[in-house]
């Protein structure tokens, strides 16, 4: 199980004011200058995070699809706010096996590197029992 997010972040992005006139609501924003967490460095640009879908990574990519077609021209506007990166983080949760592989289809590659998105696969291992 693992989940998809969404992230837009820029040197000098206006994340609260681009915020205030979105309809998006996001799981986490972050600002230039926090430090996050148990860092020590400061961040160097501001953002934000949306949950855009759950589930083993083939849901992620039909949500991430639908995702892009719902929200081009948001990217548009995103990008005169000051942001300069967008990327979809898939999740995955490491079973443990040898060797994983998972399948992005080139539907969601093709108009990912249409709308300038990059792409991260996050790992993560869940505790069991």
């Amino acid at each position: 199980m693992g989940a998809c997010v969404f992230v837009a972040s820029g040197l000098r992005f206006d994340v609260d004011g681009y915020l205030r006139t979105s309809s998006f609501k996001p799981v986490s924003v972050f600002r230039k200058g926090e430090i996050p967490g148990k860092e020590s460095t400061a961040r160097p640009d501001s953002g934000f995070v949306l949950l855009v879908g759950e589930g083993p990574v083939v849901d992620q990519a039909q949500s991430a699809l639908g995702f892009l077609s719902r929200h081009e021209r948001d990217f548009q506007t995103m990008r005169q706010h000051g942001v300069d990166n967008l990327l979809f983080d898939f999740g995955v949760e490491r079973t443990g096996k040898i060797q994983e592989s998972h399948y992005l289809p080139p539907e969601l590659i093709a108009r990912m590197g249409q709308l300038g998105l990059g792409l991260i696969f996050s790992t993560v291992q869940l505790p069991r029992g």
